[in-house]
């Protein structure tokens, strides 16, 4: 039996400890909150979640929903780490650099986007079809608002940000770190919180199959690079694995999505990477480069 993790944290504060059940990582989370707004014991909640070999041939760990939230806190947590290395760097004297500030920018930006998409797509297509048979939870709609919030202001802070002195750059930095703190945190809380209840309440109701209708209808509407944000934390045998549950064939994989998570790698990627060390990389020569024109 797992144990449990209780309460909210304040933001940009995560306990050491984390409690996993069913695939589902907690750290602000109460496992006993969740299974209350359930009303259901752990062994209920550990047998929806698992596959059965007929209604859901995958765990729950594997349903969209959770590997569209596991991408988000992917990349939060990797922009948490460039910009607390960029605060570090020029707390400790260092000038901002023109590259620095082009990849927190390009960063928040993609960010604002996917995390964007992945709300109207869950308040648009999901969560209505959800009500279809179940209520679903009024937190996990409203909190929407307080996280764009938290997010234009993510995004504000970095518009503003200029190459500069240590000294000229340090409060926006920090400002901008602290924002972001408060936002991953609060994304965190919530992406669990839709795990631990939401999560169970759908497969509860639903089958595989009809979910599989849904999902087909969320990523007809993603373009290859959304699609490239989605498999980011995936290794390649599971990201084409991922595509071909999806119902995405093989040839348009080839021809059109794997030169987006190429080009990704080149670009948003390689952003991360760079800001988290707080230095320009040497690029791998010989690169392939795949197929440009289908990766945008």
């Amino acid at each position: 039996m797992a144990s449990a993790v209780v309460a909210e944290l304040p933001a940009g504060d995560v306990k050491a400890t984390s409690t996993v059940i069913a695939g589902v990582t907690l750290n602000y989370t109460s496992i006993e909150d969740g299974l209350k707004a359930l009303n259901m014991t752990q062994e209920d909640f550990e047998a929806i979640m698992a596959a059965d070999g007929t209604r859901w041939k995958h765990s729950g760990c594997q349903d969209g929903w959770k590997l569209s939230h596991d991408a988000i806190r992917r990349d939060m947590d990797a922009l948490l780490s460039g910009l607390e290395r960029t605060r570090a760097l020029v707390e400790s004297g260092r000038a901002l650099e023109a590259w620095q500030v082009a990849h927190m920018q390009l960063l928040v930006k993609d960010m604002y986007h996917n995390v964007h998409a992945h709300h109207d797509h869950e308040e648009e297509i999901f969560f209505p079809w959800m009500e279809s048979r179940v209520v679903v939870p009024p937190k996990m709609s409203s909190d929407h608002k307080t996280l764009m919030a938290l997010l234009d202001r993510t995004r504000d802070l970095a518009a503003a940000m200029r190459p500069g002195s240590a000294q000229g750059c340090k409060s926006l930095v920090s400002d901008l770190l602290s924002t972001f703190s408060t936002l991953r945190a609060h994304m965190r809380q919530h992406l669990e919180e839709e795990e631990i209840v939401g999560l169970p309440l759908m497969r509860k109701h639903f089958t595989a199959a009809e979910l599989e209708v849904c999902e087909k209808k969320i990523v007809a509407d993603l373009k290859p690079s959304d699609m490239a944000f989605f498999l980011r934390p995936m290794d390649m045998p599971t990201k084409r694995a991922t595509m071909t549950r999806f119902g995405i064939p093989r040839l348009v994989q080839t021809l059109v999505l794997l030169p987006a998570v190429r080009r990704d790698a080149r670009t948003v990627m390689h952003a991360y990477a760079e800001l988290a060390v707080g230095e320009q990389l040497q690029r791998s020569k010989g690169a392939r480069k795949g197929f440009l024109c289908f990766a945008a």
